[in-house]
């Protein structure tokens, strides 16, 4: 039966070659020419015999271009396994040279055809060269001039990959200076654009492909630095107006004008306020937290701050959050004790990081002016605060630099050694703090 099938398929090429020499394409021997030629390479072909399928292939290339528009998705097959198995960069440069030159003749015979037209073999032109010469300059810019002529012909049929991948050469160009931030910003916004109207359409097999591309884009943009908000926000609240009630929208919005620092604006309080109101979790309280606390709202801050460690059972984000929560007591409300609290719940949450340790050391160095009855007492709590900076220095080499920093300040206003007798102490001798402190600390003199 497969045999059968097989031939009723040469036949019906057969017929195809025979018709276009009535059109004057080849003669009569040459259509039975290709006909025996497309019947050897594409059985060799099936057997990935790529050996044997390619003389026949070329020859069909050569001599019968019209015959169907299988030849150049087959002969793009074959030198791509060309490609894999050679041994050289001159071969290497060659096969990509004929895979360009396979594009270009189907562009020259199928440019109009019904589903893989012109703009549909840029694409894929593109994403080959892309693919095979990345990082080489005269590829990426030819590669960029095909994917925007891609994209002016196909829209919002264009490839989801076609689409990622013209983004990530648009920021290869902008990175070597050869393209500058405006028209980086008009690719995204073209592409993000066309992502949205095909997410629209999908079917829910297609959708979270499209979901993962379109973070994909957004990533690019985030890591290019050219996200201005004043361009990106217009977009954003279209898709925000577009679906308010999604809470995956909404999250990814809020999420990207985060990581794009356009957190000042009123499409981002009236995303943060509809993040809680259809998704009550502890991320969206801590949204609504962040944005009273930009509003000097410090009360309410504090509230919701409380409400996203009261749901959140992930560790590091409870931590987090009684971090920002301690940071938020100190520097705005000035309640040391408040701040130590929570300071201290952000550590035993997460030991290892050294961020609530800097605060600590501050938050004591603060403190020291309104501890004990006289200067010397009120120079014993810098010894604390080094003991703190020392151990975020200790435990985080991402807090080393500023717990170093901060050590060489306050070790200058520790007690001298003179004081330090006049009152019985020796270096290294045990001392206790008392009153709100209550912390036991080493002798050390400056």
């Amino acid at each position: 039966m497969k045999r059968n099938m097989a031939l009723l398929g040469v036949l019906l090429l057969g017929i195809s070659v025979f018709a276009k020499n009535e059109n004057g394409y080849q003669s009569e021997e040459d259509s039975i020419e290709c006909l025996k030629k497309f019947s050897l390479y594409s059985l060799n072909l099936k057997k990935r015999m790529y050996d044997y399928a390619v003389e026949p292939w070329n020859y069909m290339f050569t001599n019968c271009p019209q015959t169907s528009v299988k030849l150049y998705s087959d002969g793009i097959k074959i030198y791509h396994h060309y490609y894999s198995t050679a041994k050289t960069k001159l071969r290497k440069s060659e096969v990509v040279d004929t895979i360009m030159m396979i594009y270009n003749q189907r562009i020259q015979y199928y440019s109009s055809h019904p589903k893989y037209p012109e703009g549909w073999i840029l694409g894929r032109k593109a994403l080959d060269l892309m693919k095979y010469r990345r990082g080489q300059a005269q590829a990426m810019k030819d590669a960029y001039d095909w994917f925007s002529k891609s994209f002016e012909l196909q829209g919002d049929k264009s490839e989801d990959a076609v689409l990622f991948t013209w983004l990530k050469t648009s920021n290869s160009l902008l990175d070597h200076g050869d393209l500058n931030e405006q028209q980086f910003l008009n690719d995204f916004l073209a592409i993000s654009t066309v992502l949205d109207v095909q997410l629209a359409k999908a079917s829910p097999k297609v959708k979270p492909r499209i979901l993962k591309i379109r973070k994909g884009c957004e990533d690019v943009l985030i890591r290019s630095g050219a996200g201005g908000c004043g361009v990106v926000e217009p977009l954003l609240t279209d898709q925000f107006n577009a679906d308010s009630e999604n809470p995956d929208n909404i999250a990814r919005i809020l999420n990207l004008l985060d990581k794009l620092e356009c957190n000042q604006s009123t499409l981002y309080f009236k995303a943060v306020e509809k993040n809680y109101a259809i998704s009550p979790s502890h991320s969206s309280a801590h949204h609504l937290a962040k944005m009273f606390v930009k509003k000097g709202d410090f009360t309410k801050a504090a509230e919701y701050y409380h409400k996203a460690i009261v749901i959140c059972d992930d560790n590091e984000a409870q931590s987090t959050y009684n971090y920002e929560l301690a940071v938020l007591e100190f520097a705005h409300n000035k309640n040391y004790q408040k701040a130590r609290q929570y300071a201290r719940e952000a550590i035993s949450l997460h030991g290892d990081w050294g961020k609530p340790y800097l605060l600590l050391g501050n938050i004591y160095a603060a403190g020291s002016k309104n501890y004990g009855k006289d200067d010397f007492e009120q120079a014993t709590v810098y010894w604390v605060a080094i003991d703190n900076f020392s151990k975020a220095r200790q435990i985080d080499p991402e807090c080393a630099a500023e717990a170093e920093k901060q050590i060489a300040l306050y070790s200058k206003y520790i007690p001298d050694q003179e004081t330090g007798f006049f009152h019985g102490l020796q270096e290294g001798d045990s001392y206790k703090l008392g009153a709100w402190i209550n912390e036991s600390t080493k002798v050390r003199f400056r």
